[in-house]
């Protein structure tokens, strides 16, 4: 039986090829302007996972930057803060500490599990296999931070366990909204059946996964665009459309769209299943209509549904925490492990900080505000 643990350049496993097929071929960029990164793949015996290896590439997106996710991120989300007093004081440590993170190479990190989305669900890793991986890790990669992405006590508490015995550094990184499979609270929630109401009315004409075409796949990506990166940040992904277009032909995502009366596209929304879990991590739609066509409200109730009728828990990912708890979403705290611990204690030193704001900062004020 194989036990080896190894890198590989090129996946063996058949759904990661098809999955980073084009990316190997073109480079990281062709999924998006901002998901600049080389591609690596952990391979055992009981299957590989996708990672992705950085130098610097300080603007990319947060899902490969710990840089963004925490200064250029985080100083966006200080608007949340309750006062301007507070806000001032948030965004002058921000970029004092940024500054010390460039210095400190912070950027300098492989990401283990991550398929370049903002949700990555975890498979069952078995009893004994974090210390192997973390020393094949170490020896490919020794000046870099090793990070486990997405993690959370619902999905992957076995892992948290084993990579905390490993040593590795525990760091909260933001409040995702889950809902188990066959929910009760979902089947509870009023808001939810109202917004199931909503797929039925007539004000707009849906497209199914197979009614659409390689064709509408700019618009499509247009209208995540204007979502996720115009209204949110620009340090989400950029889905570029022909990475998009991949994993719909590649049938790796679903995708939904919503069209007007005159058959022009004013919404999208992309589910996949990984590892046994239902993401959503494409939802966009033309920002310039009246919020009263309840646009989003169409759209992000479509990955609920079809969780509920595939029996499938579902990840719902951060963000709109008060729209999601009252459809039936429960606040799970995400982590991400990292491993430092063969690094000069300049390296060390930054996430020991991070760590500290992570947990008796940041943890409890999203807790509190049910971000």
């Amino acid at each position: 039986m194989e036990t080896e643990i190894r890198i590989l350049n090129k996946p063996h496993d058949e759904q990661l090829q098809r999955w980073f097929a084009p990316l190997l071929e073109h480079g990281s960029t062709f999924a998006g302007p901002n998901l600049d990164t080389q591609l690596a793949f952990l391979h055992t015996a009981r299957g590989e996972l996708p990672m992705t290896v950085n130098e610097a590439e300080w603007g990319n997106s947060y899902t490969l930057s710990p840089w963004t996710h925490y200064i250029t991120y985080g100083a966006q989300e200080t608007t949340l803060l309750p006062s301007k007093l507070l806000q001032t004081l948030a965004v002058g440590l921000l970029a004092g500490l940024g500054k010390w993170l460039r210095r400190a190479e912070f950027n300098r990190v492989v990401m283990v599990n991550n398929w370049l989305l903002s949700t990555n669900p975890w498979p069952a890793w078995p009893i004994g296999l974090v210390p192997e991986s973390i020393a094949t890790l170490v020896k490919s990669y020794p000046d870099h931070a090793i990070i486990f992405r997405s993690l959370n006590e619902i999905e992957s508490a076995g892992l948290i366990h084993e990579l905390r015995s490993a040593g590795a550094r525990l760091i909260p990184s933001r409040q995702v909204w889950y809902y188990p499979a066959d929910s009760a609270l979902v089947k509870r929630s009023r808001v939810y059946r109202q917004d199931l109401r909503l797929l039925h009315d007539d004000a707009f004409i849906w497209k199914r996964n197979d009614q659409l075409t390689a064709a509408d796949f700019p618009r499509l990506a247009q209208l995540y665009h204007q979502l996720y990166v115009e209204k949110y940040s620009a340090c989400n992904p950029q889905f570029s459309a022909a990475w998009l277009q991949h994993l719909w032909q590649q049938e790796l995502m679903e995708f939904t769209a919503l069209a007007d009366d005159k058959g022009t596209l004013v919404g999208v929304e992309g589910a996949c299943l990984l590892n046994g879990v239902l993401t959503s991590p494409i939802i966009g739609y033309d920002t310039a209509l009246p919020r009263e066509l309840g646009l989003y409200r169409r759209l992000a109730v479509l990955p609920i549904k079809a969780a509920r009728e595939r029996h499938l828990p579902l990840n719902l990912s951060a963000g709109v925490g008060h729209y999601k708890g009252l459809r039936g979403g429960e606040p799970v705290m995400e982590y991400m492990a990292v491993y430092d611990q063969h690094l000069p204690a300049r390296r060390r030193w930054p996430w020991a900080v991070i760590e500290a704001i992570s947990t008796y900062g940041m943890a409890p004020l999203v807790k509190r505000l049910r971000l």
